[in-house]
């Protein structure tokens, strides 16, 4: 255990240049930090846009670095730098680094540090859940992997080019671009992304301005190996379906796609999802990340990748925690119920905080909460 012995507390535009030359030397030495979200770019774009962005550099008792954490500050309780629109996350650090989480909590003066997508170890995860992440692998090229996910998956991928047989008939196929995001593009899927929150009762991450304001702020990174990135389909001069991906070198992740309903009948959002790999595996890209869970058609495009970790640490018992040694002794089927609902309910908890930095924007997605809480615990009762 290589527990630090002090902590220095910063904004990410405090970094120094030998703080990113370590940051950058310790991502190096991770196979499982070689995607968007490690780089040290993501965490200076966040810097500028995310209330109460900091990072922490964690030293041992004779100075050395022994590595990052990003994070924000909400109240006494710690997340992911940029959460939830950061899918990824951990502490930035060589391998063999491992911390008693409890105590750095102590150290930056919190009693709570939340995540859902952890990489790495968290030895103090609790009452966490695994999450796989999906991955579609390109090292051998588009061909390659459409064969292989063809053969396992011979109904969806028959589908597929059934859509595009259809495509090809109504409207003389769609005009296909892959490019750098501009705030019209990031406009026109946040809004559709919003009236989805809205269809499907969850919050709407939009609302807050900031998340909005991260998109525009990685737009701006000029450079050609990193940054964020859009796939779009036209008809005609019509936009069909857009994907915002966000690129470090050999790694693509998919991040929010949206497309027209009036075209939804085609399956627009796949076959936009597909021609991006297409089109990138041809310029170097060997990797493209769905993600952790989501959606179902995902596990027939991907392979499971790494494990990440979704939870909390605490650094004492909380209510919360009581009431889960409770639901241990219901029958399994209320238990699992039960247990779906409280994760469920977390997990909007955790994003409400992260967003909602205001009081009224909190006090209206709470009571969004409560009745959505309401409703779920009464089926869970029911079937009790």
């Amino acid at each position: 255990m290589s527990n630090p012995a002090h902590v220095d507390i910063m904004k990410p535009q405090e970094l120094t240049g030998e703080d990113i030359a370590l940051w950058q030397g310790f991502v190096a030495q991770r196979q499982d930090m070689r995607g968007p979200y490690f780089d040290i770019r993501y965490v200076q774009a966040a810097g500028q846009v995310v209330p109460e962005a900091r990072v922490a550099r964690l030293k041992d008792h004779e100075g050395t670095v022994l590595g990052y954490l990003p994070y924000q500050v909400r109240g006494k309780v710690l997340q992911p730098l940029g959460a939830p629109m950061s899918d990824y996350h951990g502490l930035i650090a060589p391998p063999d680094v491992k911390v008693d989480y409890r105590r750095l909590l102590k150290l930056l003066g919190a009693s709570q540090l939340e995540y859902a997508g952890w990489v790495g170890s968290m030895a103090e995860a609790g009452r966490g859940v695994s999450l796989v992440s999906q991955v579609a692998d390109l090292s051998a090229g588009y061909d390659a992997y459409l064969e292989r996910h063809s053969a396992e998956s011979i109904k969806f991928y028959k589908n597929v080019a059934r859509c595009q047989r259809n495509i090809d008939k109504d409207f003389g196929g769609f005009r296909f671009r892959f490019d750098k995001v501009t705030p019209d593009i990031i406009r026109w899927v946040t809004d559709l992304k919003r009236q989805q929150y809205i269809r499907s009762g969850m919050h709407d991450v939009f609302a807050c301005g900031w998340t909005f304001d991260l998109l525009l702020q990685l737009a701006q990174i000029p450079d050609e190996d990193y940054g964020l990135r859009v796939g779009t389909f036209h008809c005609g001069e019509e936009l069909v379906a857009a994907e915002i991906c966000l690129l470090r070198g050999p790694v693509l992740h998919l991040w929010f796609p949206a497309y027209a309903d009036s075209y939804q009948r085609y399956s627009p959002g796949i076959l936009l999802s597909l021609r991006i790999m297409e089109y990138m595996a041809e310029r170097g890209v060997t990797e493209v990340d769905f993600g952790a869970g989501g959606e179902g058609y995902k596990h027939t495009m991907t392979s499971p990748g790494p494990v990440c970790l979704e939870g909390s640490v605490r650094t004492q018992t909380t209510l919360l925690s009581l009431m889960a040694d409770t639901v241990e002794a219901l029958t399994p089927v209320a238990r699992g119920r039960i247990t779906g609902v409280r994760l469920s309910l977390s997990r909007r908890m955790r994003i409400i905080r992260a967003c909602e930095t205001e009081a009224e924007g909190r006090r209206q997605a709470l009571r969004g909460l409560v009745r959505r809480a309401l409703s779920r615990l009464g089926g869970a009762r029911r079937a009790a």
